[in-house]
Order: C-alpha cells, then sequence, then structure tokens
C-alpha cells in the first residue's frame, strides 16, 4: 500500500532523528513517530473499504445528508445537488432535479475509485463540509508529520458501527495570515474500514464534517447510473460547478 510505504519512511525519519539529536528533539521526534503509527493504523483500516460493498448515509454540519454507495469497482455519491459516479469506464456528474437533470461524462481513465483529487466532484453534489475516505486519509497523513500535533485515541459506536476515533489537536497555524487551515479535528474509523466521523474545526473556527447515522451492506444498483431522463453529454474532463 502506497500510503504505508510513505509513513514507513516518516517513522525511520524520525528515528534517525531521536537517535542523533538533543533531548527535546527526541521527545518531539518520539511523539511524531506515535502520531504516524497511530494515523497509519487507522489509515490502512480506513483503506479497506476499497474493496468493500455498502451503503452509508451520512449527516453533515448544516443539517443536509449525502449517500455513499459502492460496489467495487462502481461507486456513487448522491448529494443535495446531485450525484457523482464512478465505474471502471467512466465518471458522471449528474446535477439539477425533476426533468431537467445534466450529467456530464467523461472517460475513467485511472480505473480508480474516488480518489482525493475528485473532491471538487463530491462537493458539487454532496456540499462543501462533506468529507470522503480519500480526502481524511490526506488530511490525517498531512498532519501526522507535522510538528507539535497531539493525538488522542478513543473507541465508540457511531451509526451502529464499532469504531476507533483520532482526535488531533495543536496543528500550527499557516504562516500566511489569510490562510484558512485545520486548527483540530476527529476522524474515526469503523471496524469494517468504512469512514465513520470526520469534523473539523478551521483558524476561522468554522466547522466541517460528517458523521454516519445508517449503514447497510446492501446496494441499490440504480445508484450507479443516471436518473431517469437525465440528458447526458460526452466530455474528455468534468468540470465541476463554481
Amino acid at each position: 500500500m502506497i500510503l504505508r510505504s510513505r509513513v514507513a519512511l516518516v517513522i525511520a525519519a524520525a528515528v534517525v532523528s531521536a537517535g542523533t539529536l538533543g533531548c527535546g528533539v527526541v521527545s518531539k521526534a518520539k511523539q511524531a513517530v506515535e502520531n504516524v503509527s497511530a494515523i497509519s493504523d487507522l489509515a490502512d483500516k480506513l483503506g479497506k473499504s476499497d474493496q468493500l460493498t455498502y451503503t452509508g448515509t451520512y449527516k453533515m454540519d448544516d443539517g443536509s445528508t449525502a449517500t455513499v454507495v459502492q460496489e467495487p469497482p462502481k461507486a456513487a455519491f448522491l448529494g443535495k445537488s446531485g450525484r457523482f459516479i464512478l465505474t471502471q469506464d467512466a465518471l458522471l456528474l449528474c446535477s439539477g432535479t425533476g426533468g431537467n437533470v445534466a450529467c456530464q461524462r467523461s472517460p475513467n481513465q485511472n480505473k480508480v475509485a474516488a480518489s482525493a483529487d475528485q473532491a471538487a466532484y463530491v462537493s458539487a453534489v454532496a456540499g462543501g463540509g462533506f468529507i470522503s475516505a480519500p480526502m481524511a486519509v490526506a488530511v490525517m497523513t498531512a498532519a501526522a508529520v507535522v510538528p507539535g500535533t497531539k493525538i488522542d485515541k478513543s473507541e465508540k459506536k457511531v451509526g451502529g458501527v464499532d469504531s476507533t476515533c483520532l482526535h488531533v489537536t495543536g496543528i500550527p497555524a499557516d504562516k500566511d495570515p489569510n490562510a484558512v487551515t485545520a486548527k483540530e479535528f476527529t476522524v474515526c474509523v469503523g471496524d469494517n474500514g468504512v469512514l465513520t466521523t470526520f469534523t473539523g474545526v478551521g483558524t476561522d473556527n468554522k466547522k466541517i464534517g460528517v458523521e454516519l447515522t445508517k449503514f447497510s451492506s446492501k446496494v441499490d444498483e440504480k445508484s450507479f447510473v443516471p436518473p431517469a431522463g437525465a440528458k447526458i453529454v460526452d466530455v474528455q474532463d468534468i468540470q465541476a460547478p463554481n
């Protein structure tokens, strides 16, 4: 797993630092190793969801809901503004309501399921506060190697799924005073690998996040196709609405 390899390199670097530098740095390096290890374990769990067939309904902080439906290699994100569909051959971004639904369709050149670089498509249908599993992994991995961060681990049940949670605090602010970055966040991952919670507070004190409210191992095949009557336009690259 690529993520695991990157994490292993970071741990190795921290161990070398601990063995060659002073006590203060040793303490910080030890914490960095522990942070990366905690993140790595949870990220590996989250990676299991790539091959899991399930339907998960999430509630966001603005009160809206979004649904993730997955049956590898297919996946779909259904939200208040439409749906984003991934199949082995194509990506579709559908928006509109009733009889005015339009879908952009482009080739799935990578032949993979959802990834962090598709965040704009997911946000377009589910809202900017929605966090997908790949997005959560990206944030977790970045925070693990930032000096000064503190990670507290706990266990709880979310949406009926037993989960392991990490609460990350002490993330240094960006040097750019106008930049909005994460000040703290909590991520929970189910024993089955599904993302069950991700909530974050930015340096602007605004909160975003999702929490699993319902989980099922069943899927509706209609989730992986455009709504009936939708107008489909083939494009080379999908353009997410601003």
